[in-house]
């Protein structure tokens, strides 16, 4: 019936009012998991995919816009699911093709800004959703706080904090592991009234995850949660507390907690840039230098470009714990994304950074497929836009 459908789409050929376009003679990886279609074809009308096939499975439209792509790979758009924007970042991600960005925490009016600049065509990037300024709560050290800006006492200015949010237009929530575990649950609850995502820092995942919490950013959330489960002592909170906690936690016993995380359809966003095996990111040095001295980056402020292209140093203690816990959440069924947070004087180059993190997740034991999928379709289950975003199928926005 399909193949009927398509038989008499190009037949019909194009109308005056109809533009049409034709992807023909690559390899599609769609980002659905399944192996890769050579001598593709994906036709485009409008902004939306019509068909996805082999060539000569389906016909072409007589006066399409017909681009060769034999030799190349066709993938959809990459999705950066964890930045904090500056206003220099946008166009460099477009170039490396991250088409969607997710930004999870800025000052919340300035963002909404620049995701209506980049809406309208005003500035050039990537497509944007935004949370807003985090919540913060009373754990964070220091004096108590004014609410507002984000931060909130007691429960009901964590529900109020959310309505406002909501109010405003943002596209998720994000925490801070600085709220209490009542304020946690509030702002779950409340988000859910807004069908609004929550993302974001956690103390502990087994709590959060009673709570409904479906994504986790970073790994301390689940090391804390495996420290109890092993029944070790916590180590006090500080700049050293991710290290402590990957070296005391047994990865051997990791089993049951992953299985409940994937059992509760837990999405883990660990920011992996700075896991990035050392040999890969100094591979990388003649672009990045490339970048660096690109006269059409001159808008790049100069630290930036400086902590680009400055030695990565010796590997990260507890970089084999991470790469196991990656390779038996994978192999139980999670899904991780991939994402490069990063704010200011950074080595994480906009755009540039998703490909080295590809790269070194399945250097570090991650399938390609999962890798792929980490880029495009599961960013996009949770930020809720797969019914548009995140593979390329029939239906969906034309993203690649």
């Amino acid at each position: 019936m399909l193949s009927t459908l398509f038989v008499l789409l190009g037949a019909v050929g194009v109308t005056a009012q109809e533009c049409v376009l034709v992807l023909q003679g690559g390899t599609l990886i769609d980002g659905r998991g399944g192996p890769p279609i050579d001598d593709a074809v994906v036709i485009v009308r409008g902004d939306r995919i019509s068909a996805v096939g082999r060539r000569g499975q389906i016909p072409v439209p007589a006066g399409a816009n017909i681009i060769q792509t034999t030799g190349r790979t066709i993938l959809p758009g990459l999705i950066d699911m964890h930045l904090h924007s500056r206003g220099w970042k946008f166009p460099l991600y477009l170039a490396h093709g991250v088409t969607t960005v997710a930004d999870i925490h800025s000052d919340t009016p300035w963002i909404i800004a620049q995701r209506a600049a980049l809406k309208s065509g005003a500035m050039q990037g990537p497509r944007l959703f935004v949370s807003g300024a985090r919540v913060i709560g009373p754990l964070l050290p220091g004096p108590p706080r004014a609410f507002g800006a984000g931060y909130v006492r007691d429960v009901p200015e964590a529900r109020l904090y959310v309505r406002y949010l909501a109010a405003i237009g943002v596209d998720m929530i994000k925490v801070d592991s600085t709220i209490t575990d009542e304020q946690l649950e509030a702002v779950i609850d409340e988000a859910r009234k807004f069908r609004l995502p929550v993302l974001g820092h956690l103390r502990d995942i087994d709590v959060a995850m009673r709570f409904g919490m479906k994504e986790m950013e970073h790994l301390p959330p689940f090391l804390r949660a495996q420290l109890v489960r092993e029944g070790k002592a916590l180590p006090q909170a500080g700049s050293e507390e991710g290290t402590e906690l990957l070296l005391k936690v047994d990865p051997a016993k990791f089993t049951p907690l992953i299985q409940n995380m994937v059992e509760q359809k837990v999405i883990v966003d660990i920011a992996l840039y700075g896991w990035v095996p050392r040999d890969i990111r100094r591979a990388a040095q003649p672009e990045l230098e490339r970048l660096a001295n690109d006269p059409g980056l001159g808008f790049v402020p100069d630290a930036e470009k400086k902590a680009w292209v400055a030695d990565p140093g010796p590997p990260r203690p507890g970089t084999e714990i991470v790469a196991a816990f990656m390779r038996q959440y994978v192999a139980a069924g999670g899904k991780l994304l991939v994402s490069s947070d990063g704010v200011e004087n950074s080595p994480i180059v906009p755009g540039f950074a998703q490909h080295l993190i590809m790269q070194g997740m399945v250097t570090m034991g991650v399938p390609v497929v999962a890798t792929i999928q980490g880029s495009t379709l599961w960013p996009a289950q949770t930020l809720g836009i797969d019914k548009d975003y995140g593979s390329v199928e029939v239906g969906k926005v034309a993203d690649f």
